[in-house]
């Protein structure tokens, strides 16, 4: 009987404990715009810019680049943490009041959207002035990095405190997955 009594218990807490909603991310403004600055002396390093000339015009690039993002981050930042406190303070009722969340989504594509579009074409320019003088190896080395730099402005979703990691699935990888046919092991 207490078998029982405990079995029901944890079972009843397990599934307290499932039904918890996450948290929500904070939304970051300057990150959603992608505006970030590039790291003078590590990206250099990154794509293997060993020559001295290089490594200057490399770094005038970037510094010219970092210095047009400051300025567009300087006249923009009390918008944007405007629209990142009322973001984050309204969090679960913009999923239950539809004309709200229709009326942040215009005020993001007001604000966020042309941000974007400038910045973007930024990076273009500093693109297709790194790729002037580095070679195919170190500009392809710049993409990625560049590539990791932006990915690491996307929310991450907030780990449960209180789940560990999930078992490895078998699905898809010729394992039984669920309940499928097995190989007769």
């Amino acid at each position: 009987m207490r078998n029982y009594l405990f079995l029901l218990i944890l079972f009843v807490v397990s599934t307290i404990n499932g039904q918890q909603q996450p948290e929500l991310p904070k939304y970051n403004a300057k990150n959603a715009a992608k505006l970030f600055y590039y790291n003078l002396t590590e990206a250099p390093e990154k794509i293997k810019v060993k020559k001295k000339a290089l490594k200057s015009k490399t770094v005038a690039a970037l510094r010219n680049y970092n210095n047009k993002i400051k300025k567009i981050s300087f006249l923009n930042t009390p918008k944007l943490t405007e629209l990142e406190v009322t973001i984050n303070t309204l969090g679960k009722q913009l999923y239950s009041d539809r004309d709200l969340a229709e009326n942040i989504k215009e005020r993001v594509e007001k604000l966020i959207l042309p941000l974007r579009d400038s910045v973007n074409s930024y990076e273009t320019t500093l693109n297709d002035t790194l790729q002037t003088f580095l070679s195919k190896k170190q500009f392809k080395k710049w993409l990625k990095y560049q590539k990791a730099e932006k990915r690491k402005l996307l929310p991450q979703r907030p780990k449960r405190p209180n789940q560990g990691t999930a078992p490895p699935s078998n699905i898809g990888r010729g394992g039984r997955g669920l309940g499928g046919r097995g190989r007769g092991f």
